[in-house]
């Protein structure tokens, strides 16, 4: 090979080197220079609460197991319950509900009911906008029958 093929390749070489390495830099982040890594999953808070009665003359009914997907209470003395759940998918917002009378005859003998909690129809609130979604509240109160 000619001298002047050489020098040619070569210089072509630092030509086309010197164009990698400008486009290397122009994919920095030049918006963010200081990104973060963040790690996690989205994720919601799903919270129900409501009163618990019988469904004959509408007293309140206490020690009532309520179970919703990873958490369980017992309605207080005024037949009050609020059970939470923190979902890491933002698909599903429809969760089983259990209401069992767990403790006998003590405060009466009422039916076990399970029911579904949608929540498909409320909005988020005091989300933080990147990996935390926010809380949906929802009410729901219930009536009891008793056992026969």
């Amino acid at each position: 090979m000619k001298k002047t093929q050489i020098k040619f390749l070569k210089g072509y070489n630092i030509l086309i080197g010197g164009l990698l390495t400008l486009l290397g830099f122009s994919a920095c982040d030049t918006i963010n220079p200081d990104p973060k890594d963040e790690y996690g999953c989205p994720s919601a808070d799903f919270i129900v609460n409501g009163k618990i009665e019988s469904e004959n003359d509408n007293v309140v009914i206490e020690n009532i197991q309520v179970g919703m997907y990873g958490d369980t209470v017992y309605s207080d003395k005024n037949g009050e319950y609020q059970v939470e759940s923190k979902n890491y998918s933002t698909n599903g917002e429809k969760f089983n509900i259990s209401f069992k009378d767990v403790d006998g005859t003590t405060n009466g003998d009422y039916k076990n009911l399970d029911t579904i909690v949608d929540f498909t129809d409320i909005e988020f609130t005091d989300g933080d906008g990147i990996w935390y979604m926010g809380k949906k509240t929802k009410e729901l109160n219930i009536k009891l029958a008793p056992k026969k």
